[in-house]
């Protein structure tokens, strides 16, 4: 609970820093709604708005929780938690060790990543997919586009959204599909004779299925079965301790008549200056805070039924038994403590559910995918 707690008002404060931050650059009052004045800046800045003149491309941010660390808080716990049942079940993917033979379940799918430029993806592609013969955009077209684009640069060519195919570069938006040539990483299918040996393997567990991971899981977990007490503390240890990578962006825009020219030279410094800052600043450190916070928020799940059920038991248990002063002293203290356990949760989880919302309103102002 005071580790949960800990890393809770740690997220908060970080999210929060942003969003304050935020509000300095574009000179916004505190006491106004910094989303919706946002909105307002940015919309008269843009050539026809945010939706026309501002398209950004999202590798949204990484994050994942050690399943090995897991299985091991879970056994120190509950010494019960042995041999070969004892694994995390990830609803999500799960890095194969590469130690370990590259193996899935039934409910999951191998799949190979790897960064070879000159092997066609097939897959979705973290970062530009080559689409010099022309094919559909899930991103940002950087070349000629045959429909609408939502931004073009000076000399007519797409920097934006392209409606129609687009011939040149597309950086694509996350877990979009690349069916050329992957300047990043390709994530694909496994064929049927495995993946190539430089590649990271994971298993991507089946929708609304869970399979077993002994790796680095990148969405919900279980731990091992063990005591209720066991599995709460180990799923918060590892989902306060989740690592996270920064998210990659990559930005168009088209700038309004009003800050075009030398005439309006200052004000176009003035703000180009800001949403520098937010692009490459701000949203990063913003979004990867966000992420975190999503898997930290999840580590307050059971904590409350789990201590009380824990605490109880023990206090029951011990008290039939015979014990000394000292000991029968500390656990009826124990057992006080409980109201203090539902209290601080409710505060940190209250805080950090504020601080996600602030920072999924800066995300929609932004047309950035939660």
């Amino acid at each position: 609970v005071v580790n949960f707690n800990n890393a809770a008002t740690n997220v908060s404060a970080g999210i929060d820093a942003q969003l304050e931050a935020i509000r300095a650059d574009f000179g916004i009052d505190a006491k106004a709604d910094l989303a919706a004045e946002l909105k307002t800046k940015l919309d008269a800045s843009f050539e026809g708005g945010i939706k026309s003149g501002l398209t950004i491309t999202m590798q949204p941010a990484q994050c994942a929780v050690d399943a090995h660390a897991t299985i091991e808080a879970t056994a120190k716990c509950d010494a019960s938690v042995t041999g070969p049942k004892a694994t995390v079940q990830c609803k999500g993917s799960c890095e194969v060790d590469a130690k370990a033979s590259a193996m899935c379940d039934a409910s999951a799918t191998m799949q190979c990543s790897f960064t070879d430029p000159s092997v066609m993806c097939g897959g979705s592609c973290s970062g530009s997919c080559d689409v010099s013969a022309g094919a559909t955009c899930d991103g940002s077209c950087s070349g000629t586009c045959t429909g609408t684009c939502s931004v073009k640069n000076a000399d007519g060519s797409c920097a934006g959204k392209c409606d129609g195919m687009c011939k040149g570069s597309c950086t694509l938006n996350a877990g979009a599909m690349c069916m050329g040539q992957c300047k990043g990483e390709c994530t694909a299918k496994a064929p049927s004779g495995g993946c190539m040996a430089d590649a990271k393997v994971s298993c991507k567990a089946s929708a609304s299925a869970s399979a077993s991971c002994s790796g680095k899981c990148d969405g919900d977990f279980e731990p091992p079965m063990a005591k209720a007490e066991c599995q709460a503390s180990a799923k918060a240890d590892a989902s306060v301790n989740v690592q996270c990578t920064p998210p990659q962006l990559k930005v168009d825009y088209t700038l309004a008549a009003s800050l075009q020219g030398t005439a309006n030279a200052a004000a176009r410094a003035k703000f180009e200056a800001a949403f520098s800052n937010l692009v490459t600043l701000r949203l990063p450190a913003l979004l990867e805070a966000a992420g975190r916070a999503k898997f930290v928020a999840r580590a307050g799940e059971g904590l409350v039924s789990a201590a009380e059920t824990g605490v109880k038991a023990s206090v029951d248990g011990a008290l039939s038994g015979k014990l000394g002063l000292k000991a029968t002293f500390g656990l009826g203290c124990a057992l006080g403590q409980l109201k203090d356990v539902k209290t601080t949760l409710d505060v940190s989880t209250s805080d950090l559910t504020k601080s996600l919302s602030a920072a999924g309103a800066i995300s929609s102002t932004l047309n950035i995918p939660g």
